[in-house]
């Protein structure tokens, strides 16, 4: 396995998402060369095999992003109450009550 020791996936292009993408493939591919000590060019296992490690790679994908999902529509209904608490609050606070004539007037 040889990668130029120069180079530097963060310097790759001047988009930072396109660098780290980069830098991802580089370290996976470091990764598959140490466990199974071959380039995948050198990899000559068959077709279907292919696919099928594919397929299996994409459902796990697939129940990662579903995960990930759930934790940020959790976060979304948290942020709602958080909102209308918050607005709750700032309307509690900046009204004055008149105790004598029992109404409310805004500042």
């Amino acid at each position: 396995m040889t990668i130029n020791p120069d180079l530097n996936p963060g310097d790759i292009t001047n988009d930072p998402i396109v660098n780290e993408v980069v830098k991802l493939i580089l370290d996976r591919h470091i990764q598959g060369m140490n466990k199974f000590g071959k380039t995948m060019e050198a990899n000559d296992r068959p077709l279907d095999q292919w696919i099928a490690e594919t397929i299996e790679e994409l459902l796990d994908a697939v129940h990662y992003l579903t995960k990930a999902k759930s934790i940020t529509d959790k976060f979304k209904g948290k942020e709602k109450l958080l909102n209308e608490l918050l607005a709750k609050a700032k309307e509690d606070t900046f009204t004055v009550k008149d105790n004598d004539v029992h109404t409310e007037e805004k500042i």
